[in-house]
């Protein structure tokens, strides 16, 4: 089975497979490479490494309108829920939360996680990276992170 990767710039992944879709990061306003309007991105599914503003980017919105699940570190989950979305679920790393057609697997990160609102910035939980198992593939999404020796362990997932 194939596995379509779309890159909307800079974060933002779009995985589709079997007709179902999986957005990473999904940043697509402001993005100054993006080729889309968040309008108009669709998925079922929608993976977090962290908090900044340039990887949550169109979450919400986008979550709401597809009646998405959002599947983030715990308390960015709890956060993303706080916003609205009903279907947010949260998770440390180590774990694995299935979804509809796939799972991740929650892998460290070495970063910061913050999120700047009006009322000044937010802290919500740890960065993290994804171990992706959907449509018969595994990839790794890193979302921001320094080189760390662990990623050789990663590499051990039988990444395609």
């Amino acid at each position: 089975m194939s596995v379509v990767l779309t890159w909307y710039g800079h974060s933002a992944f779009k995985l589709e497979a079997e007709g179902r879709a999986v957005l990473i990061d999904p940043f697509i306003s402001g993005n100054p490479v993006a080729t889309v309007n968040a309008e108009d991105v669709n998925a079922g599914t929608i993976l977090l490494t962290h908090a900044h503003n340039d990887h949550v980017g169109d979450t919400v919105e986008i979550a709401k309108r597809n009646d998405a699940h959002v599947i983030a570190t715990a308390e960015l989950a709890a956060w993303i829920g706080s916003q609205g979305v009903t279907n947010a679920v949260g998770a440390n790393h180590g774990g694995t939360v299935a979804f509809d057609g796939g799972s991740t697997k929650f892998v460290p990160a070495w970063h910061t996680s913050s999120y700047a609102t009006d009322d000044g910035d937010v802290a919500p939980g740890v960065p993290a990276g994804h171990v992706v198992r959907f449509g018969g593939k595994t990839t790794y999404f890193a979302g921001d992170t320094a080189l760390f020796l662990d990623m050789q362990l990663i590499g051990e997932e039988e990444l395609d």
